[in-house]
This record gives structure tokens, sequence and C-alpha cells, in this order.
């Protein structure tokens, strides 16, 4: 079948048109799968291939249960990942809770079709440790095509970069 140009510019208007309607689609199915964790998940059990972490049971990351930052606070650990999250355009924060541990939830979105990705954070202390969790999963679909172990390869990288002051964690 030979496509001529009257052909094809139909078919680059009809998906010029289409596109708002399935970025709408995903948007309300993005808003309809949220995901119902009210604290850090506890593995990838239910989306095999959606899912990364580097957390207690990790998965399809660097194989990490836990990043380990000596004498460092949660506050400084909680500003770093703070500082990624700013850096992330399409990125909002959902939840927090601050107090003993620092518990963050946020949700970023995918450049073009603006699927949503549901990422937490755990930190807490371990004596003078600070212990970082980190878990990104995709809401729908059946595969997130990598994108989640790379924002996990990210996050980890942002953190093991930036400088902390040596102090007590608390």
């Amino acid at each position: 079948m030979k496509i001529d140009q009257s052909n094809f510019v139909v078919y680059g208007l009809t998906l010029i048109l289409l596109y708002p309607c399935i970025v709408g689609f995903v948007q309300i199915s993005n808003i309809v799968s949220e995901p119902d964790y009210e604290s850090f998940p506890t593995s990838c059990d239910d989306s095999e291939f959606k899912c990364s972490r580097i957390a207690p049971a990790p998965h399809r990351s660097t194989g990490e249960s836990e990043l380990r930052f000596p004498s460092t606070s949660i506050r400084m650990i909680s500003e770093s990942i703070e500082s990624w999250v700013s850096e992330e355009p399409l990125a909002k924060e959902v939840s927090r809770s601050e107090g003993v541990d620092y518990d963050l939830h946020i949700v970023v979105k995918t450049k073009w079709m603006r699927y949503a990705d549901d990422v937490f954070f755990h930190v807490s202390c371990d004596g003078d440790d600070a212990v970082v969790w980190i878990h990104s999963e995709a809401r729908t679909g059946i595969s997130d095509l990598g994108v989640n172990g790379e924002r996990i390869e990210d996050i980890r990288e942002h953190l093991m970069t930036t400088e902390f002051e040596e102090i007590e964690c608390s």
C-alpha cells in the first residue's frame, strides 16, 4: 500500500487530534489506579515488571536493601531528597510524615504520555547512621520499560554524591 501526501496529512492530523484524548484517558487511569498504600510499600510482588526498589526485598535495582549514610541526620538526607524532587519538572508531593522517621510519597509523571509513577522514600536512624529506602512503581500497564530502575539509580547517585556534614543521626 502506497501512502500519498494527502493520506499522510490526514493520518498526521488524526494523530494530532487523538493525542489529547489519549493523554486524557491516561490521566483518568492515573487517578483511578492511585495506590492504596498508607505507608512505605513492603515489596514489588504485585507489580513485578513495573516496580524497582532499594529496600528490604530489593527488586530490579542495584540489589541493595538500603542506603546507609554514616553520621548523617535525617534532616540532611530529607533536604537532599527534596532537592532531587525539585529538579524533576513533573513531580508532585502527595504526602509527607516527619518525626522520628521521614516518609515522603511523590508522583512523577512521564514526559510524553504523562503516566503516573509513585515514588516512596523512608529515612530512619540506625545508631548514628541514616538509612534510606526507595520504592518506585508505575501505576498502570504491565511494564515500566525500565524507567523506575533508572529513576532509583538517579536518586541513588544524587544521594551518594551529596556531601553531608558529620552529625549524630536524629
